[in-house]
């Protein structure tokens, strides 16, 4: 299983890269949220076989809006992709207290109303931030290094979760949260967390030429090295918290040794947010 779930992630991992960094920018897109609406089935899927209501269909239909329009707008307009995704938000909670004031189709609703909305804040909302990065310094004919922040958060994301799992099952032999997902180890952690470092200063060396010229710099990368590889373990557990509460052991079966969609990109969910935001504080700041 160890070695299983290790190959899996590092090939998947770098066929996704690959694929994003050589097929077009509306290619791109597509996958992304292609991979964000499996991963929200997923979630809708595993709280309906925990008996907790939600409306898939209503939430699937927004993620996908939601998913493409803030691509679309990155890519061209990016001042009105935060605009409308509040203005989608709204329209979802709307209908869905509307929904269920007409129909009482549900004897549940709050919570039902509740479950939905989760589902399109935890991933295509949270997984907009990816777009948001790409087009953060692009140019009028849409250059820029916005898709080598893409494989900065990525690398060092994935290597955090490769170097937790790692160390955990080598050396781990207190557990971190026994309550929420007993085999992360506080010995996982901190390995997770020396590899996150490793890469984000490994990443930057490489990227240094092309990204230096936005102010990113080896300061950057240390301090981030940590806090990518803090949030994506917190990412890792907070998806654990919904699985246990459905008693689920994956949110699916579609990757081998990896479980869902959701399981791939969980901590990803979570260190998105935290770059884009360190990388447009960095620009209003002036560096």
């Amino acid at each position: 299983m160890f070695s299983k779930r290790l190959i899996s992630s590092i090939f998947l991992w770098t066929a996704l890269l690959v694929v994003l960094f050589y097929l077009n920018a509306l290619a791109s897109a597509l996958l992304c949220c292609l991979l964000t609406t499996v991963a929200l089935a997923e979630f809708y899927d595993m709280l309906r076989r925990a008996d907790m209501p939600c409306s898939k269909r209503w939430g699937l239909i927004t993620g996908v809006i939601l998913s493409a329009g803030t691509w679309g707008f990155s890519a061209g307009h990016a001042r009105l992709a935060s605009l409308f995704e509040v203005i989608l938000l709204v329209i979802l909670v709307l209908g869905l207290l509307t929904r269920h004031v007409v129909g009482q189709s549900n004897s549940r609703p709050i919570a039902a109303i509740a479950n939905t909305l989760l589902g399109v804040l935890y991933i295509p909302w949270l997984f907009s931030f990816f777009p948001k990065i790409r087009y953060l310094y692009s140019s009028a004919n849409g250059e820029g290094p916005g898709w080598l922040f893409i494989f900065y958060l990525v690398v060092v994301t994935k290597f955090c979760d490769i170097g937790a799992y790692t160390f955990g099952r080598i050396f781990g032999r207190h557990p971190m949260a026994p309550s929420i997902s007993p085999k992360k180890t506080w010995e996982g952690l901190i390995g997770g967390l020396a590899v996150a470092l490793a890469a984000s200063v490994g990443a930057y060396a490489y990227l240094k030429p092309r990204v230096s010229v936005v102010g990113f710099g080896a300061a950057d990368a240390a301090v981030l090295g940590i806090f990518l590889g803090g949030m994506g373990v917190i990412g890792d557990l907070a998806e654990s918290v919904i699985k246990r509460q459905a008693g689920a052991k994956d949110s699916g079966g579609l990757l081998p040794g990896i479980g869902g969609a959701l399981d791939l990109i969980d901590s990803l969910l979570f260190t998105a947010p935290i770059l884009y935001a360190w990388l447009v504080l960095k620009m209003e700041l002036g560096g």
